[in-house]
């Protein structure tokens, strides 16, 4: 298994061989990507944040439920 060090060493140096104009669209897109995370993040965080008071269910009841 590679590491997360070996593997942005790989992405590096993939997008170091790239023309100029497509390392901007792999910019471009990173960010995009970065702010989509930055938004579910959130969402996540408001979900949590509004059932925090609600009481879990033990996951051998839903494993038994789902049947598993």
């Amino acid at each position: 298994m590679r590491t997360e060090t070996e593997e942005r060493k790989t992405l590096y140096n993939l997008v170091r061989q790239l023309p100029k104009e497509d390392v901007e669209k792999v910019t471009s897109y990173a960010a995009f990507l970065w702010s989509l995370q930055e938004k579910e993040d959130k969402e996540d965080i408001r979900a949590i944040r509004e059932r925090i008071d609600e009481p879990t269910i033990p996951w051998e009841t839903v494993k038994k439920d789902l049947g598993l």
